[in-house]
């Protein structure tokens, strides 16, 4: 799997902060493929792998080798570290690697229906409103309920909020309208 590079070389630049030493040399990259192992735990890279990604620049990757390199600086995935990342870089600058690849999460989703609404919505239009433009797929294929809306605001409090006198989901200001962010 291809990825872009932007986010490789993010991704690079937190494994090196966290590592502390050079990964250039065949034996640099060897250690670092050791070290990978003591720090992520059962699963590790090889050092030809290594090499790959930080002599050869290579963006064509496995998926499991990045989610590795993510676990090794913290993070769940690769697309965890990359969101996380970018916002640590541009704080008020929303970013989601799914919008970018176009598979939504539920709260990307909620974003983009918020944004062409004002901002702000009850729980069932936004609901009805991601189910119509077909923006999110549950796990089990059914609609979208208004009360997983409303545990989703609750999960990610940074993005929304909720006001039960007049029903309504709120985007916050950060998030608004993120291509002029």
């Amino acid at each position: 799997m291809a990825f872009l590079k932007e986010d490789i070389e993010l991704l690079k630049s937190a494994v090196a902060e966290k590592y502390g030493r050079p990964i250039g040399t065949a034996g640099e990259c060897k250690l670092f493929a050791e070290e990978i192992g003591k720090v992520v735990g059962k699963v590790s890279i090889s050092q030809k792998t290594v090499q790959r990604l930080w002599q050869q620049g290579h963006t064509n990757l496995s998926r499991a080798v990045m989610d590795i390199l993510a676990k090794y600086v913290g993070y769940d995935d690769f697309y965890s570290a990359i969101e996380a990342l970018k916002e640590k870089s541009a704080p008020y600058k929303y970013y989601s690697h799914s919008l970018s690849v176009g598979k939504y999460k539920l709260h990307d989703a909620m974003i983009i229906v918020l944004n062409q609404n004002n901002y702000e919505m009850t729980p069932e239009a936004l609901a009805d409103s991601i189910n119509a433009q077909d923006l999110y797929e549950r796990n089990d294929r059914q609609p979208l309920p208004a009360s997983q809306i409303l545990q989703r605001v609750g999960i990610k409090p940074k993005y929304f909020s909720y006001n039960k006198e007049t029903n309504l989901v709120s985007l916050n200001m950060a998030h608004r309208k993120p291509e002029e962010n």
